[in-house]
């Protein structure tokens, strides 16, 4: 039996972690190890800083996303890595857990949140990565 405390948990993905989106090691691995479970929206604004979106809290707004929850062990690590926790100097993220509004009612998930500035014309007005970015790869 495992001792990771994580699996089961639930996380809420807005960018690149979501379905049909970029194809590396980390996005597959999440894919591979996690369990769709619905759509879901968080209060806040997304930004986008690059090739990939930003949530920033305490703005008007709700980022669009998607809740898996976790099945495979060590696959916090993973994303946790992927989003730049592990990263010498500041991480750019920090994860905690949030109330994600679905269809069926609310839902504890852990959701990445952006901690330095963004550029207030990279809005991402919709609050939707995927509707925004509408070309995303086949997976």
């Amino acid at each position: 039996m495992s001792t990771d405390p994580y699996l089961g948990d639930k996380v809420f993905v807005y960018g690149t972690l979501r379905r049909g989106f970029i194809n590396n090691e980390a996005t597959l691995a999440f894919r591979n190890g996690a369990t769709f479970l619905c759509e879901g929206t968080l209060p806040g604004t997304l930004y986008s800083v690059g090739w990939y979106p930003a949530l920033v809290e305490g703005a008007p707004g709700k980022a669009h996303g998607e809740v898996w929850e976790l099945s495979t062990p060590g696959l916090m690590d993973v994303l946790d890595d992927y989003e730049g926790l592990f990263d010498d100097g500041p991480p750019e993220y920090k994860r905690e857990r949030r109330r994600i509004s679905t269809r069926s009612g609310p839902v504890e998930a852990w959701a990445y949140i952006y901690l330095h500035d963004v550029d207030p014309r990279q809005i991402i007005r919709s609050g939707d990565w995927a509707e925004t970015f509408n070309a995303p790869q086949d997976g």
